[in-house]
């Protein structure tokens, strides 16, 4: 049975930081178009100003239930301290000139109704 989008499970296995992507400090950002919310696209190798970028397995309405074993999938389940700090400083963040990119695997449509609905 799945959880709240807000509740953690007890036995919820904590992420590991394998190193596996120590490699990529410092690397450019390939050409890639992608769809944003507020409309046309956005190409991260192009932006000439302080940005963040991160990406993020799903978004979900809140009475939406979680697939099957979603829990098993480390790190995957509600909003990281990461996610939850870039949210709630967007703001600040903007304000000193830094823009924030959250990168989804849902259709654009879907998670501009989750701009809407925050």
């Amino acid at each position: 049975m799945p959880h709240a989008m807000e509740e953690l499970p007890d036995d919820l296995p904590a992420p590991i930081d394998d190193g596996a992507a120590d490699h990529l400090a410092g690397s450019l950002v390939p050409s890639v178009e992608l769809a944003s919310t507020a409309g046309g696209v956005v190409d991260l190798s192009a932006v000439s100003k302080r940005t963040v970028a991160y990406a993020y397995p799903m978004s979900g309405p809140d009475n939406t239930g979680l697939p099957d074993d979603w829990d098993a999938i480390p790190g995957a389940r509600g909003c990281t301290p990461q996610h939850c700090s870039l949210r709630n400083h967007h703001t600040d963040l903007n304000a000193l000139g830094v823009d924030v990119y959250g990168l989804a695997t849902q259709p654009v449509d879907y998670l501009r109704g989750e701009v809407r609905r925050s």
